[in-house]
């Protein structure tokens, strides 16, 4: 059950006007069917990489068979956002779907009521989410495809300003493996990649 959304991710891509972002991606597991996710972005471009984003969500993942969690089913993300760029915070609940390899949420018309209570609105995520008759404003995207963790958002310009909530290409995400303190000693500044 979205058993790759665990541990640290790096990912480096473009967003809005700055062409080298940073986001930092941490899973952890709450409990069976819960995970917690944290985000923050820097603009790489800037001196000092200046901080733009801080998020935290819980990521409910609502099985259509409880017997067979891996099968698929809902999601349910609940999130704090705080945005330095625009000096706003807020909280918000984007829905989704799920199954052993994809978790794709996003955020829907409130006019649609809550996805969860109808399928054939919460199905409209996995479709396309430009133009103007899209109920759905952007979607978020983490899959796993040969032991790699990728991510993308699509944001409907119709619907959401790309100034502000900007869309990812499809990026591959690096994990970060944590060293101990004795590693860290032993090695001198760390393990490091060629």
């Amino acid at each position: 059950m979205a058993h790759f959304l665990r541990g640290n991710f790096k990912g480096f891509y473009q967003a809005g006007p700055s062409a080298c972002v940073k986001d930092m991606i941490r899973f952890k597991k709450l409990s069976e069917g819960k995970v917690y996710m944290e985000v923050t972005r820097r603009d790489m471009e800037s001196l000092m990489g200046r901080f733009w984003r801080y998020e935290n969500a819980t990521i409910n993942l609502l099985p259509v068979d409880e017997e067979e969690p891996r099968l698929g089913g809902k999601v349910q993300v609940k999130s704090f956002v705080l945005d330095l760029r625009t000096l706003t915070l807020g909280f918000q609940t984007q829905y989704g779907v799920y199954s052993d390899d994809f978790v794709t949420f996003g955020t829907f018309d409130k006019s649609e009521g809550n996805p969860l209570d109808n399928e054939e609105v919460l199905l409209k995520i996995v479709s396309d989410v430009s133009g103007e008759e899209s109920i759905v404003s952007d979607k978020t995207t983490f899959k796993f495809e040969n032991n790699q963790l990728f991510f993308s958002k699509e944001v409907n310009e119709e619907k959401s300003d790309v100034e502000v909530n900007h869309p990812i290409v499809e990026t591959k995400l690096d994990s970060q493996v944590a060293q101990s303190w004795t590693e860290t000693f032993f090695y001198g500044v760390g393990n490091k990649a060629l």
